[in-house]
């Protein structure tokens, strides 16, 4: 059974018009199926140049998005590069200011492990110790300090010298005299390799003398007097004590005492020279020069001195009446 293909009413197999709408049954249908296979030429025509489009731009986007990747990573690298290398840098520099501040550091403690270095000649030794007063101490070391404070400044000591019944330990430089508590005393001068002429030619020639000690003390309100110590020819200490009384006219009949160190040098002067002076004290009429025996490790004995005729007398152990 077959149907109109214009109309749709149902004809027989071998009929050339369809009985109900008129039509040429055999070129309505060829005419039909010639439209339908246009329609499919057409069509596969059409899905081919939709594909090959589809193709073409999915391969040009394909190119853009490897370029655009391409220049990403690029990019990417080079921060990473230029971070790594800041990094690398300021880790360098951090290192290297460390070290530099260590180095410095180190040197510095070599420096003091060796004691106190000081030039004698220098302006600043000048200004602070020959024309100013500095009988408390000098070089950060001063009366009243431990010797673990000195040593930790300066390491230990290298060494002693005697000087005026007593005995200093070195430290460069330097040189700290000890009570019997381990505290600072006293501090003087110690340099090294320095002549007398040397010291004459910067300094001048000094105002008095006595024996080998040079008394530089020109102004005699300055509150200081600085004694040079010579031996052998060479200067063995610098000290700036309390000033030393006028030796003018006008008093030179006098016998007050009016410094520790004045006290000090008469105490000496009655001491047998083995024996060691390790401080003064001072009091309202009289001054205690505390002082030990060669084979003795403790100043327990004293010499008192009269301030005002200079006379002495052994400490007899008992309350000292000033």
């Amino acid at each position: 059974m077959k149907y109109c293909a214009n109309c749709g009413y149902k004809i027989n197999n071998n009929q050339s018009f369809c009985n109900n709408c008129g039509a040429k049954l055999h070129d309505f249908q060829s005419n039909q199926q010639s439209n339908h296979n246009k329609i499919d030429k057409v069509r596969g025509v059409n899905n081919r140049y939709t594909y090959r489009y589809r193709d073409n731009n999915q391969h040009k986007r394909s190119g853009f998005g490897k370029v655009l990747i391409a220049i990403l990573a690029v990019v990417i690298l080079g921060l990473l590069v230029s971070g790594l290398y800041f990094a690398y840098h300021q880790f360098k520099s951090h290192n290297s200011s460390n070290g530099t501040t260590q180095s410095q550091s180190s040197n510095t403690s070599d420096d003091n492990a060796h004691g106190a270095q000081i030039d004698i000649f220098s302006d600043t030794f000048d200004q602070s110790y020959i024309k100013a007063p500095s009988k408390d101490g000098y070089a950060e070391i001063y009366n009243g300090m431990s010797r673990s404070d000195v040593e930790t400044k300066y390491g230990k000591s290298n060494g002693t010298i005697y000087l005026q019944g007593s005995t200093y330990e070195k430290y460069g430089d330097l040189a700290v005299m000890y009570d019997e508590y381990d505290d600072v005393s006293q501090v003087i001068v110690t340099p090294s390799n320095i002549t007398e002429d040397d010291y004459i030619e910067h300094y001048g020639e000094p105002d008095d003398r006595e024996g080998n000690i040079f008394i530089y003390d020109a102004y005699k309100d300055n509150d200081f007097s600085v004694l040079v110590t010579i031996k052998d020819g060479m200067v063995l200490a610098i000290e700036n004590v309390d000033q030393l009384p006028s030796n003018s006219s006008d008093d030179s009949d006098s016998n007050e005492v009016s410094s520790k160190s004045e006290a000090r040098a008469i105490a000496n002067d009655v001491l047998d020279s083995s024996d060691w002076i390790h401080s003064v004290d001072e009091g309202e009429f009289s001054y205690r020069v505390n002082y030990g025996r060669e084979n003795e490790d403790r100043a327990h004995r004293a010499i008192i001195v009269e301030k005002n005729d200079s006379s002495t007398s052994e400490w007899d152990g008992d309350e000292w009446d000033y």
